[in-house]
């Protein structure tokens, strides 16, 4: 049960006899596993490098509080992962550069059929509307909300309202921020608008225009989406898109019903969504980009969570957070 923790499978089983009774000997703890005394020696002095026993004269030693024992050796293997996570960005990082460097050395820029770059605020200002301007039948989009993408939910929101007014069918999913009074405005504009099909859901991973299951939209790098798009018409890919669309409408909120309230747990839709994306060791800036709210928000439902949590720390929110069953 504890082998992620570093204890073997004899190990773990000499630590639950040592919790679950006392024994004043190796001899006694080997009669009881059916293994040699110098087996469950080993075993023991592995206890003792975990900080799980402390070594006492010649007997088994004496149990550290598990509840301090425990904890301690799951927020090391934490602090690991943490470790790992960092590393793994500063490869995916190295790896991405490499990538780059041999596709602008490619001739032709190594460009994949189906799949063609936008660069430039400008650029991708005119991609969005030509895309608009041609759609026949659909017109789908993710718009996540909150400052910096401020500046795509505007455009699009306009977008949509002119698309709509040609007779065709649209709809968008943004986040529950825009509930808030801070985005009343915009919020306003599309609850007012006849036939206005919006929804709303705690998180958005990417910004995405889909149009007419034939053209795809998505930035580059979600932390800068004006930046630069890639507009993909490689009917596999778009048609995986359009159902990460359709997903995640089926379990949107229509804007104009009331939000969702609190779960058996006390915790909101946001503070929920929030605990997922801790869980899974997301940073404060992607989990702020995904709520659609400001980074200052984020750390102030860090700080709350930790505290009903009794954790010390955000990735051990993450993990008492699925312990309790909360996510």
């Amino acid at each position: 049960m504890l082998q992620r923790l570093g204890l073997d499978g004899l190990t773990d089983a000499v630590y639950k006899r040592l919790i679950a009774g006392r024994y004043r000997s190796a001899h006694d703890l080997a009669d009881h596993l059916g293994v040699t005394a110098d087996d469950v020696r080993l075993a023991l002095e592995h206890l003792a490098k975990l900080d799980l026993l402390r070594s006492v004269g010649d007997g088994v030693g004496e149990l550290v509080d598990p509840r301090l024992g425990l904890k301690a050796l799951l927020l090391r293997r934490m602090s690991g992962i943490e470790e790992q996570l960092r590393e793994f960005e500063e490869d995916r990082a190295a790896v991405m550069s490499l990538i780059d460097e041999y596709t602008e050395a490619r001739p032709g820029g190594g460009e994949v059929p189906g799949c063609s770059y936008v660069t430039g605020r400008d650029a991708v200002t005119d991609q969005l509307r030509e895309m608009s301007d041609g759609a026949g039948a659909e017109w789908l989009a993710f718009l996540p909300d909150g400052s910096p993408s401020e500046s795509w939910l505007e455009p699009l929101q306009a977008l949509q309202r002119q698309v709509r007014a040609h007779g065709v069918e649209t709809r968008a999913v943004t986040t529950d921020s825009i509930r808030g009074d801070a985005r009343a405005g915009l919020r306003a504009a599309w609850e007012g608008e006849p036939g206005s099909r919006v929804r709303t859901v705690p998180s958005l991973p990417v910004h995405l225009l889909v149009v007419d299951r034939s053209r795809a939209l998505l930035p580059a790098d979600p932390a800068d989406p004006w930046h630069s798009v890639l507009q993909i018409t490689t009917p596999g890919a778009v048609e995986a898109l359009t159902a990460l669309f359709e997903g995640v409408w089926e379990n949107a909120v229509p804007l104009g019903s009331a939000a969702p309230g609190v779960d058996e747990h006390g915790l909101s839709p946001r503070e929920k969504e929030l605990l997922r994306l801790l869980a899974r060791g997301l940073n404060d800036d992607t989990i702020r980009r995904r709520l659609g709210v400001s980074l200052r928000t984020v750390r102030r439902i860090v700080a709350e969570l930790c505290v009903r949590l009794g954790a010390t720390s955000r990735f051990e929110a993450g993990y008492q957070a699925a312990k309790r069953g909360w996510i």
